[in-house]
């Protein structure tokens, strides 16, 4: 009963996030613990994993797709391979797409605060910016 609660939980937090991230795992949790309680299962960490399991597989499989088809346009996950323009922060922070990353750059080049520079592609957490010319 506990994992079904929790996935009702997670479903209400999804709501405030609107990520397409906890939907999956909330849809997970709510079957696995619907399951366990209609057959009186009282084991709730099988349940967990297996509505995580369930919520891992969801959102592998309809993520994109759902995201597209409620936001209306293409999801584009890979954002991060391509170069853009990004502005400067305080405290070694760019904000590039609507994030703010640490990034790496050049030993010689200095910026200003709120200096529009251009974002290159990074696989790390970090990204690479260089001065617009």
């Amino acid at each position: 009963m506990w994992i079904l609660i929790i996935g009702v939980i997670i479903l209400a937090l999804e709501l405030a996030v609107g990520s397409f991230y906890l939907l999956w795992y909330g849809l997970g949790l709510i079957v696995s613990g619907t399951v366990g309680w209609a057959f009186g299962s009282e084991d709730w960490i099988i349940q967990g994993v297996i509505g995580l399991a369930i919520g891992l597989f969801l959102m592998i499989a309809f993520r994109k797709r759902l995201a597209e088809k409620v936001l209306g346009k293409k999801i584009n996950d890979e954002f991060l391979l391509e170069s853009g323009e990004g502005v400067i922060k305080e405290n070694g922070l760019v904000e590039f797409r609507g994030t703010t990353w640490r990034y790496n750059k050049e030993k010689d080049e200095t910026f200003e605060i709120d200096e529009k520079v251009l974002v290159r592609p990074s696989k790390t957490n970090r990204v690479f910016v260089k001065k617009i010319i």
